[in-house]
């Protein structure tokens, strides 16, 4: 007679349950897997060379993959493709963990091109230092050991700055002082005004092309040994002398 517990026992699970429920949590896992893993990616960035620009990407919300931030977005304008000086070695991609990590190492790249063009001789190398400069300044997520470096670095442009300016205002002024003279010299009618400008306007030049000798580290005039002497006014015009 059979035993009435065998007979009470539940029937054994089957086989195609039991692999039915391992394959339901094997895909469970692989989602989760593959969630996780999107997550890392998508809060990726990456420094990558392409042709002879840096362009900064983001990666996507996928195991894998990247693309590149739309610059043109309000807040983002710093992260657009990026062209190096000239000969700079553009090296392997770089990735980040996170924006901030980002920020730091652009601004690392930026702050080491535009402190080389700033302090150069040539106008268009410190305009291009300048451009660098003012992206470097538009990163949030810089340290603050950087951000005083970017006060330093910003410091030291506005000098380099105001050497080129005075270079410039010191031709324009030169200019305007032989325009004067010339219309001084001249039978003109605005012969007389021209003459009054040159004599105001004549210590002004003289200032601002000592003050640009100084810069350069040449001697003034007087400094030189040798005194300019000092430049004749102009006879007034016969007609302006007349009706005086």
């Amino acid at each position: 007679m059979p035993n009435d517990d065998t007979q009470l026992a539940p029937p054994p699970r089957s086989r195609p349950a039991r692999a039915t429920l391992a394959w339901i949590l094997v895909l469970i896992l692989a989602g989760l897997v593959a969630w996780l893993a999107s997550e890392r990616n998508a809060r990726l960035f990456y420094l990558v060379p392409d042709g002879e620009e840096i362009v900064v990407k983001k990666g996507m919300f996928l195991p894998f993959g990247r693309q590149a931030i739309h610059a043109e977005e309000p807040g983002l304008k710093a992260y657009a493709p990026v062209k190096p000086p000239a000969g700079y070695a553009l090296g392997d991609e770089r990735s980040f963990d996170d924006r901030a990590s980002l920020d730091q190492g652009l601004y690392e790249l930026l702050a080491s091109w535009a402190r080389a063009d700033i302090t150069g001789d040539q106008h268009d190398q410190l305009d291009r230092g300048l451009a660098y400069l003012a992206r470097a300044e538009q990163l949030p997520g810089i340290s603050a050991a950087q951000r005083e470096d970017l006060r330093s670095l910003r410091a030291e442009s506005s000098y380099f700055e105001a050497r080129s300016l005075l270079e410039q205002g010191s031709e324009l002024l030169r200019k305007a002082r032989e325009k004067l003279r010339v219309a001084s010299e001249g039978a003109g009618r605005h012969a007389s005004q021209a003459l009054l400008l040159l004599r105001r306007l004549e210590p002004v030049v003289e200032g601002a092309v000592d003050a640009w000798r100084d810069l350069e580290g040449k001697p003034a005039r007087a400094e030189a040994g040798t005194t300019a002497p000092a430049a004749p006014a102009p006879e007034p015009p016969k007609a302006a002398a007349t009706a005086r």
